[in-house]
């Protein structure tokens, strides 16, 4: 008789001692930016198809920033707060203080405004987008103004809801009338931050 109550026991135990063990001691995912992350990006700027790659190569405790190596033309490498984004010093032609593309806050909404680079992005919308063979829900945002010549501008951004992480940008110029001048589009190819995909 024992033994009747005494199985039905250790498999109820077994059933809910498991998942709870397999859950508490599974490695959870690294909160962005961290040491070793990196990104691939294939971008398109009128109509030539390059490679940019971004890596967190160190950081900081003492100061609480990341030195980040970014492969695109304009930057080489950056030292960014890791509580603003805001990038503190850089090798290249931006000016700082200027905030960091990569990974924006989560706690967003539609309507949020997020410094990206030197902009005033606003959330406009949310969409899912395809990334690495996962379908992610993501966040839209959206800046744009006239330059120094009276050209139009348009950034939009993609990011994703859950890490904040960037997924994608498309940018475009043109003149009063309405006539291209510049654009180019890029999104997220690979990358080792666990997105949280479909």
């Amino acid at each position: 008789m024992k033994k009747k109550i005494l199985i039905p026991i250790m498999v109820l135990v077994l059933v809910l001692v498991v998942p709870l063990v397999q859950y508490t001691t599974a490695p959870k995912p690294q909160a962005i930016p961290f040491v070793g992350m990196s990104l691939v990006y294939y971008v398109n700027i009128q109509g030539e198809t390059q490679i940019r790659t971004v890596c967190v190569l160190k950081y900081n405790s003492t100061t609480n920033c990341v030195t980040i190596r970014d492969s695109d033309d304009w930057i080489d490498w950056m030292e960014v707060d890791v509580t603003t984004r805001e990038v503190i010093s850089c090798s290249g032609t931006w000016l700082v203080p200027f905030y960091v593309e990569y990974w924006i806050p989560t706690n967003i909404e539609i309507g949020s405004h997020v410094s990206i680079l030197n902009y005033d992005a606003v959330v406009i919308g949310s969409t899912e987008i395809s990334v690495d063979g996962k379908t992610v829900s993501a966040w839209q945002l959206q800046a744009s103004g006239i330059n120094a010549n009276g050209n139009l501008w348009q950034d939009t951004w993609y990011y994703e809801k859950k890490t904040g992480l960037w997924l994608g940008a498309a940018w475009i110029m043109y003149d009063s009338s309405g006539q291209v001048l510049g654009n180019w589009g890029g999104h997220l190819g690979s990358t080792n931050v666990v997105l949280a995909g479909q």
